[in-house]
């Protein structure tokens, strides 16, 4: 298996969680996911749909800053495409994902 390491910037920062993983292994795509961390917390406010939102566009933020500093593509084409494809991706395939919720409380 192929692990990506930890982020450093994570070090020494004992509330750091790991809110998603994604795998591709035995011909599809696996994920696993931290949802609920808001909603459950008390007195917190946040409304985890924004909150997962606001994560999915880091992630993208992260891939075309990536492929700028790797490929030289352009940030704002880069994330053009990506919005793109993640709309096309969405309308196609959903609904139509299986999986579990796996509660670990």
């Amino acid at each position: 298996m192929r692990e990506l390491p930890i982020p450093t910037e994570n070090n020494g920062d004992a509330d750091a969680t790991e809110m998603a993983r994604v795998w591709l292994g035995n011909g599809s795509c696996n994920v696993s996911l931290l949802l609920g961390m808001y909603e459950d917390a008390e007195e917190c406010g946040v409304d985890e749909l924004w909150a997962w939102g606001n994560i999915l566009s880091d992630i993208a933020q992260h891939i075309a800053n990536g492929f700028k500093q790797s490929h030289g593509w352009d940030e704002t084409e880069t994330m053009a495409r990506l919005r793109k494809h993640f709309n096309a991706a969405i309308k196609e395939r959903a609904p139509g994902l299986e999986g579990r919720y796996l509660d670990e409380h």
